[in-house]
């Protein structure tokens, strides 16, 4: 019985032609804003938009918050945090002493809540403030959002970048305009200078080296970045490669 004898695959087949790279705007990283924005939407769609006033007879009644408010909060939390992840840049050093500095005052809070009524203080606090907004105030910034992303993900098919075995191609305008750099001897190096936006949307930052370019190319908020590193690695050490069996021989003695 003959059996097939399995060829491996070749390096070269594993190796990428082009690769494109897109630049992103940093209000890409409202998308947890966006998502929060529809589930609170849909989540007082359906359970009917509370009225003020049954809410304040709730909590004349005991009650903590209203349903209304308790989304509100939620939404005002995740639209913090996101405001403060695309506003400041989160290094890795940094990421970790706020880390644990937010740690050490949980447990301290937890600490004098056992001797002080510090807890029931701040839980007065996050009751007291009545955050509460409509359903259509959610379900349009949704929408809004969601036409901005869609606007930028078309701009982004106008305005990207295509690194090749010969050249470098960066694609601009609705003409499509075109300016060309030489790829050979092209360094590249990555940087990741905000860890919350590598876990969102593992989205960093690449720098090309073009030999006949005096100033680098910096592209920043590539998503993928891991990817796109190894994929570039690949090419260039096929562009290593190939220049090397260019290289003329050099003439023997005989």
């Amino acid at each position: 019985m003959s059996q097939e004898a399995t060829k491996p695959a070749s390096p070269a087949a594993s190796i990428p032609h082009t690769i494109v790279l897109r630049p992103w705007p940093k209000v890409i990283f409202f998308y947890p804003t966006m998502i929060a924005c529809f589930l609170c939407g849909f989540w007082q769609l359906f359970e009917g938009d509370p009225a003020p006033a049954a809410e304040a007879a709730g909590r004349v009644a005991g009650a903590a918050l209203g349903a209304g408010e308790a989304v509100g909060l939620i939404f005002f939390m995740v639209f913090c945090m996101n405001l403060l992840i695309i506003s400041f840049e989160f290094s890795r050093l940094r990421t970790v002493a706020i880390f644990f500095g937010v740690l050490a005052v949980v447990f301290l809070l937890l600490y004098l809540g056992t001797r002080f009524r510090v807890l029931e203080f701040i839980r007065d606090l996050l009751y007291a403030l009545h955050i509460r907004c409509s359903t259509s105030f959610y379900m349009t910034l949704g929408c809004y959002l969601l036409l901005v992303y869609g606007g930028i993900y078309i701009n982004t098919r106008w305005n990207y970048w295509e690194v090749r075995h010969n050249e470098i191609v960066h694609h601009t305008g609705f003409l499509g305009d075109i300016r060309r750099f030489p790829s050979p001897n092209l360094k590249m190096t990555k940087e990741i200078n905000d860890v919350f936006e590598f876990l969102l949307l593992g989205s960093g930052r690449i720098i090309l080296y073009p030999a006949s370019e005096k100033e680098a190319i910096v592209l920043d908020n590539i998503l993928s970045v891991n990817r796109a590193e190894r994929e570039m690695k690949k090419l260039l050490s096929s562009i290593q490669v190939e220049m090397a069996h260019h290289e003329p021989m050099a003439p023997e003695d005989h």
